[in-house]
């Protein structure tokens, strides 16, 4: 691994996804048809060594950061984001994520995750755009991108197979100028930001 990244909220910090993370509960998330329903990696299943492999392929990509959502108040590993690819000629990416631990669904940790990783990409990458897909019946994550600042700028018309029937993905994008014109509305969760 090439850089080592550690950002702190109010409730949440994110940090490098290690080795030591990846464990038998880590691995049931993966494997979880209600956590991985919107995710590809239902169309595989994960191992300790498959998913140790991803890991250290994810670790040598220099155009992706792929991080651990972690509770500050126990330093439980919830879930995974991730920003990449990254794109440097053109100054975008995407972000994807999902919370495995299903306690901790519902309380707002991804629109935390989110804005933390947009405050990293806008103020230190110097990113001007960010992206992010979802099926169109994943509400949460729906909710959470828009809670984000994120607009809706696409629909794909029947782009993803889930539970035999083909829905709809949208993609949902953020400017930095539209982040820097809402990032105060977010101080309550980028406290603590490091």
């Amino acid at each position: 691994m090439s850089e080592s990244y550690y950002f702190s909220g109010k409730r949440i910090y994110l940090r490098n996804v290690r080795i030591e993370d990846i464990n038998p509960t880590y691995c049931s998330w993966l494997n979880n048809p209600e956590v991985n329903q919107y995710l590809e990696t239902r169309f595989s299943y994960h191992t300790i060594k498959s998913t140790k492999k991803y890991l250290k392929t994810m670790n040598a990509d220099k155009d992706s950061i792929f991080l651990a959502i972690c509770l500050k108040k126990s330093d439980t590993h919830i879930g995974n984001i991730k920003l990449g690819a990254i794109n440097r000629c053109h100054n975008f990416a995407d972000i994807s994520l999902f919370i495995g631990d299903q306690k901790c669904w519902g309380y707002g940790y991804a629109l935390e995750a989110i804005l933390l990783l947009c405050d990293f990409a806008f103020e230190q990458l110097h990113l001007n755009k960010l992206m992010a897909g979802c099926y169109g019946n994943n509400i949460g994550s729906k909710k959470a991108f828009e809670k984000a600042g994120f607009n809706q700028e696409g629909i794909l018309k029947k782009f993803y197979l889930c539970n035999d029937t083909y829905v709809d993905g949208f993609i949902f994008c953020l400017l930095k100028e539209g982040w820097l014109k809402q990032k105060g509305c977010f101080d309550k969760c980028l406290i603590g930001k490091a």
